[in-house]
């Protein structure tokens, strides 16, 4: 009976001792989480808050540079403010480039901006096209490029550096010479992240040329400020010296762009160019003008009469090849004469301490002399007209920024022009000449304005308030 019932009582025992381990094992694990528990809420409880601790560290101030010119201070100075540059947030978004009367055909838009233009992310500047700085406004510098005022994160300067610069008129060398100042002043002001170059044109050139301070853009440091100050100041500083950049110029077009004035771009649209290989998104161009776009006999030929010789477009004209050739003989002969008088005339300025004197256009310096100018022979159109060179800078943006889904610059212009300079007065051509700036500047959704150049500090102010912010 006892061997019978062996069994279930061990089996009993068993299940007891089952039941007494997984109590004391529930307990163990009760009396662990109220433990727990408990120095969580102890240490919630007497949690002191956060303190930040800062550190004082000395940053390096930018230094404001003044114009490095002798200025005389009036009264009338003293109470207006010297010109400064203004650094402001601007967004980094942009609006759409938009043209007027647009229609398609063969790829091309009658904008020249062709048919994917508004798939190509018009209005969009992605962070490969920004630099380091990228798209959030980090970069952005407002300027007030002598009354024009924007802002950017990649601004591009484009200054004339002819002989036209220099007239007496226009203030000379004086006029100039504030030109570098201010440029360099406005440099200085922006921020360390904004990108920047400078370039020089001499658009009175037959060949023309650029030269460039930088092969590409640089951001706006403390020695990259330097290191355009070196490179500018000695431009144009004294009559020998006007010029001589000529041999220096190192632009040469990336490419032979789609356009018929491709072949012989100069004056202010070589320089436009060669900025906008480098895709900024201001374009700020300091000029005498829309200046005459002169065809090389060459391409006249090619453009206008294919398959003829010189001498059988004369003949069509009612000329002989010997009377072009007297005629044109008598003209040179005559400007000849203009030349050994200005010879003349700068001999004696130089023996009075007085800076040499620039002739803009010969032919005009003759007429202000009431010279008989002698006719000279016909040759087909001598001039590349607005909408020929407007298509040439438009393949340029086409080229250059629709493939990188870059909006097109703002493209600004400033006029230098005589301190008594009249709007709308001049000849024809000269009106003709300021309406194609100004429409240029309008497609480009920029803006035109005019410097007076002036020999003292106290009149460029005087005749050009938008230079005081």
């Amino acid at each position: 009976m006892t061997d019978k019932n062996q069994p279930k009582t061990l089996k009993h025992r068993m299940h007891v001792m089952q039941a007494e381990a997984a109590s004391i094992s529930v307990a163990i694990h009760v009396a662990f989480i109220l433990l727990a528990g408990s120095i969580v809420a102890v240490r919630w409880i007497n949690k002191e808050a956060a303190e930040f601790a800062g550190e004082n560290i000395d940053r390096p101030k930018l230094e404001r540079r003044q114009l490095q010119m002798p200025v005389k201070v009036k009264n009338m100075q003293k109470k207006s403010r010297r010109p400064q540059v203004k650094t402001r947030m601007a967004t980094a978004s942009q609006t759409a480039f938009q043209l007027p009367d647009m229609t398609k055909g063969k790829g091309l838009d009658s904008a020249g901006f062709g048919d994917d233009y508004g798939s190509a992310g018009a209005g969009r500047r992605d962070l490969s096209g920004l630099g380091a700085a990228g798209s959030l406004g980090f970069g952005v510098s407002g300027v007030n490029f002598f009354g024009v005022k924007s802002s950017g994160e990649k601004l591009m300067f484009v200054i004339d550096a002819s002989k036209d610069m220099l007239l007496d008129e226009k203030g000379a060398f004086y006029t100039y010479q504030y030109v570098k100042d201010r440029l360099f002043e406005m440099v200085s002001g922006m921020k360390a992240a904004t990108l920047f170059n400078v370039m020089v044109f001499d658009g009175l050139n037959k060949d023309g040329w650029v030269h460039m301070f930088k092969p590409q853009m640089v951001p706006a440091t403390e020695a990259n400020r330097d290191a355009l100050k070196a490179w500018f100041d000695p431009i144009n500083k004294t009559p020998a010296s006007v010029g001589a950049l000529k041999k220096q110029a190192n632009y040469k077009p990336n490419r032979q762009y789609d356009s018929v004035y491709a072949k012989e771009p100069r004056d202010w649209t070589l320089g436009a160019t060669a900025a906008m290989e480098q895709t900024p998104d201001n374009i700020f161009i300091l000029g005498s003008g829309w200046n005459l776009q002169h065809i090389s006999y060459e391409r006249q030929q090619e453009m206008f009469h294919p398959g003829k010789t010189r001498e059988q477009w004369l003949k069509s004209e009612g000329w002989s090849t010997t009377q072009a050739e007297e005629a044109e003989a008598n003209y040179m002969a005559m400007v000849d004469k203009a030349k050994k008088m200005l010879e003349q005339e700068n001999k004696a300025r130089a023996e009075k301490g007085i800076p040499k004197k620039f002739i803009h256009n010969w032919h005009r310096y003759m007429i202000e002399m009431d010279w008989e100018i002698p006719q000279r022979a016909p040759r087909p159109r001598q001039r590349y007209n607005y909408d020929e060179i407007m298509d040439h800078v438009k393949a340029v943006v086409q080229f250059n920024y629709l493939p990188k889904k870059l909006s097109p610059p703002k493209v600004h212009f400033v006029f230098l022009v005589p301190s008594n300079y009249k709007v709308n007065s001049g000849t024809e051509d000269d009106v003709e000449r300021v309406q194609n700036i100004k429409k240029m500047t309008a497609t480009f959704k920029g803006r035109f304005e005019y410097l007076r150049g002036a020999k003292s500090m106290e009149n460029l102010l005087k005749l050009n308030p938008l230079l005081i912010e």
